[in-house]
């Protein structure tokens, strides 16, 4: 007889609770979670602001923001006002990700949820203890809460809205005759296509953030999973470091390339190759823009 089965792997996100009619899922559920300790966070660091911060809490927060802002400033080759206006939207990524990320490594997160009865019936078994699931029906539960971004809809949202602004200070910066001659060209063939690679790409932009991000987190979810099955406690120690790294990098890599579109948006062509080149030396995280 089997201590536990290995937990059912599901892309999609679980129903947990209806609020007014709305189906509140539990990634969605994570989301609400992440953004209230992401506020609660900076009320806390930031309550008593000191010239010389004694608080960790307070020096770790202003680590990264001074990162987040050389990072900036050096892909929009130290123009403030660019930076200024990037920075909200390039942080707020940053710090939102990383949080939801971070997540997934707090005990209970994936592990307490509610018994799925039908499942238990179908096994003939019964929780001990009315609540604690092992054997055969160890594997009957949904979850209360669920990592944010293994949820695709939530970074198909954070992607567009990245290329959504990029696309408004596009207009903003260049003006609406220069910004759309970058997809509208009809100076010769050659421009005519290039242009129409220019819009395939916006859309590929969108899919490969979504998805990049995605796919790291998710299949990081599984692996803590999997391995916690097969290498009870061991695997903690292994796997949840490595995690909180991927955590970090994949919250640096989104930003990043969000800010690589945004600085991308508002120079013209003749200067798109300089912008990437900046962004490879800002940050080692990106190896090509799509």
């Amino acid at each position: 007889m089997r201590l536990w089965n290995l937990p059912p792997i599901k892309i999609a996100p679980e129903f947990i609770f209806p609020i007014l009619g709305f189906p509140v899922t539990n990634t969605l559920l994570c989301t609400w979670i992440s953004g209230i300790v992401l506020i609660l966070l900076f009320i806390v660091g930031m309550r008593k602001r000191e010239m010389i911060p004694t608080s960790r809490l307070q020096n770790a927060i202003e680590a990264l923001v001074e990162f987040l802002l050389g990072l900036i400033s050096s892909v929009v080759g130290g123009d403030k006002d660019k930076a200024k206006k990037f920075f909200p939207l390039v942080a707020s990524f940053f710090f939102f990700i990383l949080v939801a990320n971070l997540l997934d490594v707090i005990p209970g997160v994936d592990t307490i949820g509610a018994i799925d009865a039908e499942v238990v019936q179908k096994a003939h078994g019964q929780p001990f203890l009315g609540f604690l699931l092992f054997g055969n029906i160890s594997n009957a539960l949904t979850p209360w809460i669920r990592p944010a971004t293994t949820d695709l809809n939530l970074n198909l949202a954070m992607a567009l809205i990245a290329i959504v602004t990029a696309q408004v200070f596009g207009f903003a910066t260049l003006g609406p005759k220069q910004h759309l001659s970058k997809y509208f060209n009809f100076k010769g063939p050659i421009d005519v296509f290039v242009g129409l690679l220019e819009l395939v790409q916006e859309v590929t932009r969108v899919i490969s953030l979504a998805f990049r991000l995605f796919g790291n987190i998710f299949a990081g979810s599984v692996v803590l999973a999997a391995f916690a099955f097969l290498l009870p406690g061991l695997a903690d120690i292994i796997f949840i470091p490595f995690e909180l790294f991927v955590a970090g990098v994949q919250a640096v890599i989104f930003s990043l390339l969000t800010l690589i579109f945004l600085q991308l948006s508002t120079v013209g062509h003749d200067e798109h190759g300089d912008v990437e080149h900046d962004a490879a030396h800002a940050g080692k995280p990106t190896a090509a823009v799509q």
